[in-house]
């Protein structure tokens, strides 16, 4: 098919879903990982690892020039400045240092280039997003490998991913343009492709590919379900109702209505994208994750997203565990953890959650929505202290008479809220982000900021009772809440 026919096709696709030609060519890429991925199983599973690299950069390439053209050259940059530093200085704490500059510098300018419109766009960023975790995460774990051998201690995580050497140039080309995680992630480390291409993650017992097809097949057809219902419902709760006067007129209990119902919609196409591209990943076998306590194999080690935690949660801590999952551990484990030295949790959970904001794009809305962000978790912990530590509040909680009902109110109220940050994360626009949250008397705020307020009331009417029951119950929270 010549590139005019494709481009034709594409058009065409686009006008009849009503969708962009870019997410049409997006979406595309990600379902043909599924073919790419079959051909892998049945030709190139267990031959030289060369041959594999071979082929992922092949295909990657090609999957980049069909989405951005000659756009192409700006991964491959990124790839060669970093490989030139990893032989040069790798290891130390200058190549760490420089490799986070130089990564975030080159996505910054991806991000001040002139754009056609002032919405979000799918260009060469896009991918460039994951390249510069990706690449950073390298130069890290070449990082701890230097340690390791100088007897450092490291933590099991970063044990797991530790390298003794720096990869050859073919092999961080591999990684970097596997078709399973280019285009829009999950992460994974370098270890874990060199365990795959090395047949590590073959069927034990054959040697053959994994029994990964049925599982992978499994994680299309939900994506599939998520991207149908966002192409559906979305044309119910478009973006730019936001800001038409309609909406800003309305009551308060039905923007706020729409704000829960919107911002679930919203995050369909995001699922589905992950889900699709995670399948891909699976049925290669590169998501295999060991054994769980009854011997069956684990296939959730390139999982982006727990559909269940995303369905059901009812805190923001339990939706944030089940969305964007890599993502989330790559900020815990090279960012948060490495700000251990501030000696103070909420100042690197900021600084991390602005890592983050900057590493999305340099719109205002990205940062207000990670502000939001921030102040969600922090006002469940603190009410969530109150209620563990007061027999009759905790009781109440975990009550099954009153579970349902107290679990539907939360569910509400966090959706709501992680609603109301994804304006900014949506319209990015301070003007339009701004019209909203004016529209809507900035109520998350103003509840969110004024906890330390009306906190002390509470615990007033709910005094924490200092138990050895409830102490030990309150010491394995705060343990638990360290770990997530």
């Amino acid at each position: 098919m010549e590139a005019n026919e494709a481009d034709g096709i594409i058009s065409f696709i686009a006008r009849s879903i009503g969708a962009q030609e870019n997410a049409v060519r997006l979406l595309t890429s990600l379902f043909l990982g599924y073919p790419f991925a079959f051909f892998h199983r049945q030709f190139l599973h267990g031959k030289a690892a060369i041959l594999q690299h071979l082929y992922f950069i092949s295909v990657g390439l090609w999957i980049c020039y069909f989405n951005f053209g000659f756009a192409v050259i700006h991964s491959l940059a990124n790839i060669l400045l970093i490989y030139v530093l990893l032989v040069t200085v790798g290891g130390t704490q200058l190549s760490v240092g420089l490799a986070l500059i130089g990564n975030m510098s080159y996505l910054l300018y991806g991000y001040l280039l002139p754009k056609d419109t002032d919405n979000y766009d799918i260009s060469w960023t896009t991918p460039h997003c994951v390249l510069t975790l990706r690449l950073t995460s390298l130069v890290f774990d070449i990082y701890d490998g230097r340690r390791k051998q100088n007897n450092a201690k490291l933590s099991a995580e970063q044990e797991s991913t530790a390298l003794d050497k720096v990869p050859s140039l073919i092999e961080i080309l591999g990684q970097t343009y596997y078709f399973g995680g280019f285009m829009v992630g999950p992460q994974f480390s370098m270890r874990r492709y060199l365990d795959f291409v090395n047949g590590e993650f073959s069927d034990k017992i054959t040697g053959g590919p994994p029994a990964s097809v049925k599982p992978g097949l499994s994680r299309l057809v939900l994506g599939l379900c998520y991207t149908l219902l966002f192409q559906i419902l979305s044309v119910y709760t478009p973006d730019s109702y936001l800001t038409d006067p309609e909406f800003l007129n309305s009551t308060l209990l039905y923007k706020l209505l729409y704000i829960l119902i919107w911002g679930r919609v919203f995050l369909f196409k995001y699922n589905g994208c992950w889900l699709i591209t995670e399948g891909a990943c699976l049925v290669t076998g590169l998501s295999y994750n060991g054994k769980d306590k009854n011997g069956n194999d684990l296939w959730d080690g390139c999982a982006n997203i727990i559909p269940y935690y995303c369905e059901v949660g009812d805190t923001g801590q339990k939706l944030i565990q089940g969305f964007n999952i890599n993502t989330n551990l790559w900020m815990a484990k090279y960012v948060f953890k490495r700000l251990k030295f501030l000696g103070n949790k909420d100042l690197s959970q900021l600084c991390t959650l602005l890592f983050l904001a900057v590493w999305h794009g340099t719109n205002s809305g990205y940062f207000i929505n990670f502000c939001l962000e921030f102040l969600i978790i922090k006002c469940e912990r603190e009410v969530g202290s109150v209620v563990d530590l007061n027999p009759t509040l905790h009781a109440i909680h975990t009550s099954k008479l009153t579970y349902p009902i107290i679990w539907f109110i939360k569910r509400c109220c966090i959706l709501i809220g992680l609603g109301y940050a994804l304006i900014g994360f949506a319209l990015l626009d301070f003007d339009k982000w701004l019209t909203v949250y004016n529209g809507t008397y900035w109520l998350p705020f103003i509840i969110y900021l004024t906890v330390p307020i009306w906190k002390v009331p509470l615990k007033v009417i709910f005094p924490p009772v200092k138990s050895r029951q409830n102490g030990e119950q309150n010491h394995n929270t705060d343990k638990q809440s360290k770990t997530e």
